[in-house]
């Protein structure tokens, strides 16, 4: 299984950081037509800084959520595991047409992109969908 944390950023010669693919791709959509037909495919693990991802992990106020999304059952099943042995809640945003929600710069489900830093409980991760 091939799990996809990339943010498609790099610096923007100011100082500051810019997306690198034009707005209709995401890295997750490049990766996946890269791999051999059968391969099991997620975007996960992307949508929360690393402090976050350090600090954040079985909070006493309830878990944060990390959005994931795919196209392939079983790769969902492994991710959501994977993603609550960690510490946090598992939220499905769709297929890999939406993981560039997922994704830094444009995405209005990245932590430091559209939410503003903010840390979603599941409740409020299922109503931003």
């Amino acid at each position: 299984m091939v799990i996809d944390p990339s943010n498609p950023i790099g610096p923007d010669g100011h100082g500051g950081y810019t997306n690198t693919l034009p707005a209709d791709r995401s890295a997750a959509s490049v990766l996946a037509a890269l791999l051999p037909a059968g391969a099991h495919f997620v975007k996960a693990f992307g949508t929360l800084g690393a402090e976050a991802l350090g600090s954040a992990a079985n909070r006493p106020s309830g878990r944060a959520v990390l959005f994931y999304a795919t196209d392939d059952d079983d790769a969902a099943e492994t991710v959501e595991r994977l993603i609550i042995a960690s510490g946090f809640d598992p939220v499905e945003a769709g297929g890999i047409d939406a993981a560039g929600r997922l994704e830094l710069m444009r995405g209005d489900l990245h932590q430091n992109g559209g939410l503003g830093g903010k840390l979603l409980n599941a409740d409020e991760a299922r109503a931003a969908l």
